[in-house]
């Protein structure tokens, strides 16, 4: 569509001069901008670089006075042209930021999904010159009324480039492009501290290839954690426990792992549905002592690789590798080698076990 908008941009020369004005109580002449700011730039020069800023709603004109310029003679008329700063100067002055009016026919992608919303702060996800060969006839159509909860606001965008950059919409034309509802599919990395938010166009079977394109790639400040705690909680319910970002569950012989990866085949996140994703390196601890007690005899039962001299040895070894349960029950770690024994003693295939943990024993008959 046909609009108008305004691009954050670093230009310093036009901020030192919204500054000066800003300091010298709101006014600036063009002598000002010569003498203090750009002496190699001829005084006309300045005049217009001020009427520039003036036209793009910096300053406004505030009159003339005579003062002599650098060169001890006056302006035309012995007077030179004042400019008073606006709001918007007063603003960009205080914050070392310009905004650059840019006008142009723009592809706009707007979400209506409310996790998008929340994770971007906008609605607008990008906004990029159309394709050259794009001959698609222009409508009539109210744009404004499409996208007029964006208007002046700040929006962050991704350009051609994919470069970052940040906008206000401040004016449509009513001829537009066609606006017309794309499905697309989100995907978000979460890192430590932040998350990489693509958006691509589903897959379809005309042009496989069209799920490489992305329309829309941000970065937000969203944390990991967070996102594991939401995932587990939805796949285990109550059974994981957030405050210490473990798993409970019951004894099972079929795994004695308590680190593990978690397979989620329909993870949700705030109420949308994603594709499977595969989390590493999630504890599990059993449900209660009873459950760990059974846990810790099968994993002596099949693991114990060392023979033992003393209940000092036996329970440093407990603490060593089963430090995660004993964390949980620390009570277990103060099992003696007999307490052991005698339980394993009722299992079959244990004799092995068994020797390891009365090795001492033997040597003394």
């Amino acid at each position: 569509m046909l609009l108008e908008i305004e691009k954050k941009v670093k230009d310093r020369p036009y901020i030192a001069i919204l500054i000066r004005a800003y300091e010298a109580g709101g006014e600036i002449t063009p002598s000002m901008v010569r003498s203090d700011l750009l002496v190699s730039l001829p005084l006309k020069a300045c005049e217009n670089l001020l009427y520039r800023l003036t036209d793009l709603g910096y300053f406004e004109e505030a009159g003339v006075k005579r003062e002599r310029n650098l060169n001890g003679q006056h302006g035309q008329d012995g007077q030179e042209p004042v400019f008073r700063i606006t709001d918007k100067g007063r603003e960009s002055a205080q914050t070392k930021t310009f905004w650059q009016p840019e006008k142009g026919a723009y592809k706009v992608y707007k979400s209506k999904s409310p996790l998008i919303t929340r994770l971007i702060g906008q609605s607008i996800i990008q906004i990029t010159p159309p394709n050259r060969s794009d001959k698609r006839e222009q409508q009539n159509y109210s744009s404004k009324a499409v996208l007029e909860k964006d208007l002046d606001k700040s929006l962050k965008i991704l350009n051609q480039e994919e470069h970052h950059e940040e906008i206000r919409i401040i004016g449509f034309e009513e001829k537009c492009l066609s606006y017309s509802q794309v499905d697309t599919t989100l995907e978000i990395e979460v890192y430590e501290n932040e998350a990489a938010i693509k958006i691509k166009p589903k897959e379809n079977k005309e042009n496989v290839d069209k799920s490489e394109d992305i329309l829309g790639k941000f970065f937000a400040p969203l944390r990991e954690e967070e996102v594991r705690d939401a995932l587990l909680a939805g796949k285990f319910g109550d059974s994981y426990d957030k405050y210490k970002k473990v798993v409970r569950t019951p004894f099972s012989p079929e795994d004695l792992s308590w680190i593990r990866k978690v397979d989620i085949q329909k993870p949700i996140y705030e109420g949308v549905e994603f594709e499977r994703v595969g989390l590493e390196g999630v504890r599990f601890i059993p449900s209660d002592e009873e459950q760990a007690r059974m846990w810790v005899e099968e994993w002596l039962l099949r693991n114990v690789d060392k023979y033992f001299w003393s209940d000092e040895e036996f329970q440093a070894y407990l603490h060593k590798k089963l430090g995660i349960i004993l964390e949980f029950y620390p009570q277990l770690g103060g099992v003696t080698r007999k307490e052991m024994i005698d339980r394993l003693s009722k299992r079959q295939n244990s004799f092995y076990s068994i020797a390891k943990l009365e090795a001492a024993n033997y040597l003394s008959y």
